[in-house]
């Protein structure tokens, strides 16, 4: 039988942080083995759990970020994903260049939430999909590449695609129709100058890990 994904919560809205936690209970392989609300909570539950994943809150008393570089650097390896309201794209970034893997937002749903999860202790990087359309966007906007040439319909149709959805899936997640959704692909065919979806995958996706590199080494 697999083990069970150990998380801890961190959030100094005590409401939203029990919020989260139910939502995560309702899948059997999610055992949350610790809540707290401040900086120094976070770091002394990761010392003391080692969970497999700790969400932090950027905003709570004594900052997420900065409780998020000193856990990167404990012994025992814990994945940190940032669980907040910011949408800000330097908020993004510090957090990354402080060691977190995975970036969602508050009002994520329960499914979602328990998705990016099992997805980020599977061993991947996960963010918010118009976070990652976004920050895609503003590199491309400083690096000149082609993937300005995107509307933002077709970026997010592209990063949908990138993390593995089908076409209907992502009609069903941007509320559109699979029709539409084809005809998108072949926009994002033509002006990425790719033949299938794996090629216009590696663009996106070679955009994002090289956005990522860059900011670990700062």
């Amino acid at each position: 039988m697999a083990e069970k994904i150990r998380v801890v919560v961190v959030d100094d809205h005590a409401l939203l942080r029990r919020g989260v936690i139910r939502a995560l209970e309702l899948d059997d392989m999610i055992e949350v083995v610790g809540e707290g609300a401040s900086a120094a909570d976070a770091i002394k539950l990761a010392g003391a759990h080692a969970p497999d994943l700790i969400m932090l809150d950027i905003s709570m008393p004594g900052n997420g970020i900065e409780a998020a570089r000193v856990i990167h650097n404990l012994p025992a390896p814990t994945r940190i994903v940032m669980l907040t309201v910011s949408g800000d794209e330097d908020d993004v970034m510090h957090a990354l260049e402080a060691g977190a893997v995975g970036y969602l937002l508050k009002g994520t749903d329960a499914n979602d939430l328990i998705a990016a999860v099992k997805c980020i202790r599977a061993g991947e990087s996960f963010i918010a999909p118009d976070l990652a359309v976004q920050i895609l966007s503003s590199k491309a906007r400083a690096e000149g590449s082609s993937l300005t040439s995107l509307s933002e319909h077709e970026k997010r149709t592209l990063c949908l695609i990138s993390e593995g959805l089908t076409n209907r899936e992502v009609g069903e997640q941007l509320a559109v129709s699979e029709r539409t959704v084809r005809y998108n692909v072949i926009n994002i065919f033509r002006k990425l100058k790719v033949t299938n979806c794996a090629k216009a995958t590696i663009v996106a996706k070679q955009s994002w890990r090289e956005l990522q590199s860059r900011m670990k080494l700062h």
